[in-house]
Order: C-alpha cells, then sequence, then structure tokens
C-alpha cells in the first residue's frame, strides 16, 4: 500500500472523490504541513497555523497507479485559483500535492508539467515533500459518507465523472481474466524497447470490453479523455468504443475529439478498432482529405498507422486513391506495423480492384518492403504470389 497527500480545498469534497476510484484503499482528512502542531479545526480556520486542509490516499499501485491518480485529482480542482476553491477561500484551501516517498516525486512532477502545459501558464498548486500531517476529527472523517447531503465543494458532474470511472474500471476488472494477464502483454510487445513498450493489461477480452462500452455509451467527453490517460488498455479501448458510439449522433464533435487526444491511441488493436470508424468514416463523407498527410508526416508510428488504416472505410466506398498514395509515402517503411498495415490496405483495395492492385505492384514492388508485398498479394493465387515474390 501506497501513499499520497494531496490538497483540493475542502477536504469533506476532496475526499469523497479520491476515494470512489477502484485501487483507492483507504482515505484520511487531516491538516498539512503548518507551523502548529496537533491542531483543531478551529486553529486551522483561523488561518494562522500555516496548515492546509488535506486528504491522504492510500492506494494500490497494482491498480491504479500515482501518475492516473494525479490526473484524477486535477480534475477535481481548479488549478490556477490561489487560496479558493467553489465557494471555499482562505490559506487553508489551497491546492497541493505532496508525498512522502522521494520516488513519487518523478510522476508528481511529470503530470504537473502535463497540466501546466495544456494551461499554458503557472499552475497555483503547491507540490513537494510532506512535512506534517494532523488527522482531523473524526466527525470530518467520510464527512459525506455520514451526512450524504453535507456540503461538497465539487459539482455534481465533477462527482458523475469519478463515479462512472470507478463503475468501468470495477466492470472491467470483474471481467478480468488471469490468463489473459499474462498473455496480453507479450502479445502486444510490451517488453523494454518493444513497440508496446510498458503498456499495461488487466486481462480483458475485446468483447468483454465492449459490453463495458456499451453500458456506458452516454458518458461525458470528459471522462473518455480521463480513460484515454489510464496506464490499462483495456480503458483506454473502452474509451475509444464509446467515443465510436458520440461519433454517430455528432461526427464533427468527435473526430476533433479524437484528433486531440491521439496521444492514448498507442497500441495497433486502439488504432485498428477506432481509425476507420471515426476519422475513416468521417472521410468518407468529406472532400479535404489533407488529414491523411498530416498524420502521415508525424514522427509518430502510432499517427502514421492511424492515417493508414484511416483507409479502410474509403475503401469500402470505392475510394481508394488515398490508400495508393499513402503506400507510395510508406514505401520506405522499416516499422514491421506500418508495413503490415499498408500491406493491408493494398489487399483490400485488391479485392475491390485486382488491376490497379496489379499495376502498383508492378511499378514498386521492387521498393516495397517483403511483408508489404506478402500481405497485398495474400488474396492471389499460390502462382501468381510466386511470380510476385521471386522480385
Amino acid at each position: 500500500m501506497k501513499h499520497i497527500y494531496f490538497a483540493g480545498g475542502c477536504f469533506w469534497g476532496t475526499e469523497h472523490y479520491m476515494r470512489i476510484f477502484e485501487g483507492v484503499l483507504e482515505t484520511e482528512t487531516g491538516y498539512a504541513n503548518g507551523d502548529l502542531a496537533e491542531p483543531t479545526y478551529q486553529q486551522v480556520y483561523t488561518d494562522k497555523t500555516g496548515h492546509v486542509e488535506c486528504v491522504r490516499v492510500s492506494y494500490d499501485d497494482r491498480i491504479i497507479s500515482l501518475a492516473t491518480l494525479c490526473r484524477l485529482f486535477f480534475r477535481s480542482i481548479n488549478p490556477l485559483s490561489i487560496n479558493r476553491q467553489g465557494n471555499d477561500c482562505g490559506t487553508r484551501y489551497r491546492t497541493g500535492i505532496y508525498w512522502t516517498d522521494e520516488a513519487d516525486r518523478a510522476d508528481v512532477e511529470k503530470v504537473y508539467e502535463e497540466v501546466q502545459l495544456a494551461y499554458g501558464e503557472p499552475l497555483a498548486v503547491e507540490k513537494g515533500p510532506l512535512k506534517f500531517f494532523y488527522p482531523a476529527e473524526e466527525y470530518h472523517q467520510d464527512y459525506l459518507v455520514k451526512n450524504p447531503e453535507g456540503y461538497c465543494h465539487l459539482s455534481l458532474s465533477t462527482l458523475r465523472l469519478a463515479k462512472e470511472y470507478g463503475e468501468i474500471m470495477r466492470n472491467l476488472i470483474a471481467a478480468s481474466d488471469e490468463e489473459k494477464k499474462i498473455v496480453l502483454p507479450r502479445f502486444f510487445k510490451t517488453g523494454k524497447g518493444q513497440y508496446g513498450e510498458g503498456d499495461k493489461f488487466l486481462g480483458v477480452v475485446v468483447p468483454e470490453t465492449r459490453k463495458v462500452a456499451k453500458t456506458h455509451k452516454e458518458a461525458s467527453y470528459e471522462l473518455i479523455e480521463a480513460l484515454l490517460e489510464s496506464e490499462w488498455h483495456e480503458c483506454r479501448l473502452c474509451a475509444l468504443l464509446i467515443l465510436i458510439e458520440k461519433y454517430k449522433k455528432a461526427p464533427e464533435e468527435a473526430v476533433q475529439f479524437y484528433l486531440k487526444h491521439l496521444k492514448g491511441i498507442n497500441n495497433w488493436d486502439l488504432v485498428d478498432l477506432s481509425a476507420p470508424y471515426i476519422l475513416g468514416d468521417y472521410l468518407v463523407k468529406h472532400k479535404d482529405h489533407s488529414v491523411l498527410y498530416t498524420l502521415a508526416q508525424s514522427p509518430v508510428m502510432w499517427e502514421q498507422r492511424i492515417a493508414v488504416v484511416s483507409t479502410l472505410m474509403l475503401i469500402r466506398h470505392g475510394q481508394f486513391a488515398d490508400t495508393i498514395e499513402l503506400a507510395k509515402i510508406f514505401l520506405g517503411t522499416k516499422h514491421d506495423l506500418m508495413q503490415k498495415a499498408v500491406g493491408w490496405m493494398l489487399r483490400e483495395v485488391g479485392k475491390r480492384d485486382k488491376s490497379l492492385l496489379v499495376s502498383f505492384l508492378n511499378t514498386y514492388k521492387g521498393k516495397m518492403p517483403r511483408t508489404t508485398l506478402r500481405y497485398a498479394i495474400e488474396k492471389f493465387s499460390a502462382e501468381e504470389r510466386k511470380i510476385f515474390m521471386q522480385i
């Protein structure tokens, strides 16, 4: 069990919010980093003790990481506000993240920098080692559990996000399979130096993740964003499957969201199960396909794959030009996953217009990677495949 300390304004609301998340084992309200030993609430209330209302969060880092906890915490506060959260004002309501293990500094500072970059200005959130923490009086512990109608500075939408995020995590964990927990990390190449390095798996198969996504298809964009930031692969897939449902009702908004959150789409199944059905479907209905070429020029391989795999939906609607042009762009690609993606899309073109594919191959077969060529001619006869592979 590990510990981190969050100051997010009134500790009643912060404790209630943080305790919802799966992996949080215990919470305790208290007073932190002031000058007075063993303070009372009445003393802290004067704003003369230097203490801040704070919550100790004890968690299982096998279920939820410190980085995820920090990101979720930032969703509960206004990080630019000085000594105020909601209607509560005073230095005791300042915000902060404090650690007792120096090894936690890096994760806290990483998330802090992410949030500061997103806001584009300095944050008013303290960060540093915990100096002192004194537990608050018993009536302050689990206050909103004991008093469900009690005061909470957090908005209903923020609490709804926490509740639904927690439900999704619990549902995914309930659907996990011990064997899959072992198999999936190997299958998706999560080892050091591999394409999925660091990715974590709960052990949930795609059909089960689809069930969870279907149950939460009305989730907010903020919740989808929070899921895309998860260290758990299945959470990110669930977010994308929910986004596909959002796309069906509001295509423009969903596509713009998708393109702004590519960072979380960082394994081949996440790309393949989302790109054609969001970006690809959108482009079928719009003439401007320049986004494909912008993505193709990205240094991020996953964004390159999104460009290529998105054309699957174009192919299904008889539009082959972008697939052919992207195949030319990636003739020299060295990455196995890109070679396979290009070959796959060329094969799909060939299913519908074999003469076009043959013409392309006759022109470029000597320049394209062998993996791409093998994938492209997979549906050819054995004799045809032999001829092309002899080149």
